[in-house]
Parts: structure tokens; C-alpha cells; sequence
């Protein structure tokens, strides 16, 4: 899609532009860009982990605060963004992201009418509303790809057995494997509008909040050599489907790093090729070096003030981006890996 080029933007209609607006989103749910869950059939076995990452998704589609127009989000994503009057904007340049990012801090200042703690402490709830929308998304993704795996690895074994005919069996994998396809495409699209949004919520934080936001603790990575074979999931949570590598053999050298969920670690070849995670309990290493990522906690007195509390929000609100961001590339490998081929 080329760059709307509006030259005079006041020209629009107050009553065109919301009406152009809501149009355009409509074509956004229909070409996928909402989801798009079909209707339930009855057959998917994974339908509630499905509806719950569209229901969770959902929250980056619409605007960070109301009562604004329809825009084209960074990298050509179809959103919404406030504040914005008389037209659209195709952000796909640094300088159209900057426009939705006044916008959006013009927006809560007027709201503030001068009072920069006001303005603060709006920012700092909507990043805290950024925060537990990532978190319930990742969570989502997780569980709907554990489930597809798990599907698969029934067929798979089923098919082994003898249970069902080799057809039938390639027959249920596509059609897992095109489930999975959606999801990953549908993750991919919350990505991209999580980064959108981001640009709004960053202008924010430096006009209340000047100066870096805390640096995330660090992901070190441990070289370990388990004594006995160690299973590897494809999801860091519990007793999910295990991943394509299946297992870390005995004195087989790999590397280990915190994972998004502080009950695992990430495990790696020893040049960073992701293999699955494991279960933080499994390897002996000490607790400085295996300690996963802590969410950083909200600042206490002084720093509890509003300008401290965005800047320690900022700070959670990198790690939940990278989580996430993790998440869709552990979901990118196991579809590409063969997590749904029958195999010989």
C-alpha cells in the first residue's frame, strides 16, 4: 500500500474520516489482521488456547487511549491511533511514527491540563496496561503452541501404532500445521502492532521521565554438560510437548540462559543455536549464574514517585517486548522444524 499524501488535511470531514476508519479496520479482521479464529467447528482441540490468544491480541488493536481515527501502524500494520484528525497515516517511515507519537502525548497532556504529575501517572497506567496485555498474550501464544505440538505428537504416534492410516495421519498435520500457520501469522501481527504502540508509550516516557529507563537484567549464558539425558520442551511450561531436539545427551556440551518463564532455562549448541528448554532444576549451576529474569519490581519512596514509577515500568516493559518477541520466534521454529510432519 502507497503513502497516503494528504496536503490539506483539514479539508476532511470530522464525519468522513472515522466512517473511512471504521471501514478500513473491518477489511482489517477480514484479511487475518484480527485474528481471524474460524468458527468452531467442534473438531479443534485446541479451540479455547486459540480463542484466548485472539481475545488477548486483541487488546493491541485498538488505541492506547480513545477517542482517535484510524491509522497504519509501523511496518504497514493496520491500528488505531488517537489523536490524529481528519485522515490516516501511514507511519512507515520514522517520521510519520513520530506524528502518532505526539498524538498520542498531545493527547494525555491535554487530558493532564498542566499537571506533569498527572501526566506521569497516565503514562506510567498506560504502560502498566502494556505491560499485563503482553504478559496474558505471551502466556496465550505459549499455551495454544504447546497444545498444537501436543496434537501433533498424538497423531504422530498414533500413526506409529498403527492406530490410524498413514493418509488420515498427514491429512490431521496439515490441518494442524495450517492452525499453527494462523497463529504464527496472527503473533507476528501483535509483534509488529506491540511496536507501534511502543513508539507512543517511548515518547512518553522521555517527555515525563528523561533519561534511560533501567537496563533489564542480563540473559547470561552458562556452558553445563548433564550427567544424565536431559528431555527438552519446545515451551518453557510444565510438562509441555517436548521439542523437535527431543533430548540433551549425557556430557553433551550446551549452553543454558534464563527463559521467560523463571522455572526454566533456554538450552543452546554451544554457538547459540536454540535447541528447547528445560526445567532450571535440572542442571547444576550455581543460582547467580542460572537466576532468570526478574521482572523489575515497582520503586519504593522516592522513587515511587510518578516519573520514578514510569521509568521502572519502561524497564518491564523492554523484558515483556523481548519475551514475547521470544516466544514468536520459539513458535517460527518448531512450525519450521518439522513439529508437524509425519516423518519416515
Amino acid at each position: 500500500m502507497n503513502a497516503l499524501r494528504m496536503t490539506k488535511p483539514r479539508r476532511w470531514s470530522s464525519r468522513i474520516a472515522p466512517a473511512l476508519a471504521a471501514a478500513l479496520l473491518l477489511t482489517a479482521c477480514a484479511d487475518g489482521s484480527g485474528g481471524g479464529l474460524p468458527a468452531d467447528d467442534g473438531t479443534d482441540a485446541c479451540r479455547a488456547q486459540a480463542a484466548e490468544l485472539d481475545r488477548s491480541g486483541g487488546f493491541f488493536a485498538v488505541p492506547i487511549v480513545a477517542g482517535g481515527v484510524a491509522v497504519i501502524g509501523t511496518g504497514g500494520v493496520l491500528g488505531t491511533r488517537p489523536g490524529v484528525v481528519g485522515g490516516l497515516v501511514w507511519a512507515a517511515t520514522s517520521a510519520a511514527a513520530a506524528v502518532t507519537a505526539v498524538a498520542y502525548l498531545d493527547q494525555r497532556r491535554r487530558e493532564a491540563a498542566g499537571n506533569e504529575a498527572a501526566l506521569a501517572t497516565a503514562i506510567g497506567n498506560d504502560i502498566d496496561r502494556e505491560n499485563n496485555g503482553l504478559a496474558q498474550t505471551q502466556a496465550a501464544l505459549d499455551s495454544v503452541m504447546d497444545c498444537r505440538l501436543r496434537e501433533a505428537r498424538r497423531v504422530q504416534e498414533a500413526a506409529r501404532a498403527g492406530a490410524i492410516q498413514r493418509q488420515q495421519a498427514e491429512l490431521q498435520l496439515a490441518a494442524l500445521r495450517a492452525q499453527a500457520e494462523r497463529e504464527l501469522a496472527f503473533s507476528r501481527t501483535i509483534e509488529q502492532r506491540v511496536a507501534a504502540r511502543a513508539v507512543d508509550l517511548d515518547a512518553g516516557v522521555a517527555a515525563v521521565a528523561p533519561g534511560a529507563p533501567p537496563a533489564p537484567p542480563p540473559r547470561p549464558a552458562v556452558t553445563v554438560r548433564p550427567a544424565r539425558p536431559v528431555p527438552l520442551q519446545a515451551v518453557p511450561v510444565a510438562a509441555a510437548a517436548p521439542a523437535p531436539a527431543a533430548t540433551v545427551a549425557p556430557q553433551q556440551e550446551v549452553r543454558v540462559r534464563p527463559a521467560r518463564n523463571p522455572d526454566f532455562v533456554a538450552v543452546e549448541t554451544p554457538t547459540g543455536q536454540p535447541l528447547g528448554y528445560a526445567p532450571i532444576a535440572v542442571f547444576a549451576i550455581p543460582a547467580a549464574q542460572s537466576r532468570a529474569i526478574a521482572m523489575p519490581a515497582l520503586a519504593t519512596g522516592a522513587d515511587a514517585a510518578p516519573a520514578g514509577r514510569v521509568r521502572t515500568l519502561a524497564s518491564t516493559n523492554i523484558v515483556r517486548r523481548d519475551n514475547f518477541r521470544e516466544a514468536v520466534g520459539d513458535f517460527q521454529q518448531v512450525v519450521s522444524a518439522g513439529g508437524f510432519e509425519l516423518g519416515t
